[in-house]
């Protein structure tokens, strides 16, 4: 049976009293319109960079039905992040490598969304679209944030 959940992101985001986030609240308000049509779908996505893992849960609220979430982070830390939810996964490692990007695609082959939320230096998020684009479903989004802090 499928589940509906009425809250936004950023209700979801500032009521999460688990594992930090620190996503822009700025864009919740739009990732809530950008997501919508796929609110309530059997959703996949990869975040690359999750730093606390506090967005992976927040995701997993917002998309209530999802087939799986996956994390990626380069951060050794991440390895201690544990989830309730056994569809919610992350991976550590460089995700442009090849052994990443192998793992990656052992656990989940295609997304929906994809969030590129990594290092923010140009060179990486360009290989990381370059990499990744092809397990994009059709119709599905492929975001890249802090754009306006590339380095």
């Amino acid at each position: 049976m499928e589940t509906m959940n009425a809250l936004t992101l950023k209700e979801i985001h500032k009521n999460n009293k688990g594992k930090a986030s620190d996503k822009w609240e700025s864009y919740l308000d739009y990732y809530d319109e950008l997501f919508l049509s796929f609110k309530n779908k059997k959703v996949s996505l990869m975040e690359i960079g999750v730093q606390n893992g506090g967005s992976l849960t927040t995701f997993s609220e917002f998309f209530s039905n999802f087939n799986n979430i996956l994390g990626c982070d380069i951060n050794e830390k991440c390895k201690l992040l544990k989830y309730n939810n056994p569809k919610i996964k992350v991976v550590v490692g460089n995700v442009n490598t090849n052994e990443t990007f192998n793992e990656i695609v052992k656990i989940i082959d295609s997304f929906d969304i994809i969030i590129d939320d990594g290092s923010h230096i140009s060179s990486d998020i360009i290989i990381s679209f370059i990499r990744y684009f092809s397990l994009l479903s059709p119709g599905g989004i492929y975001v890249i944030e802090d754009i306006h802090t590339l380095y």
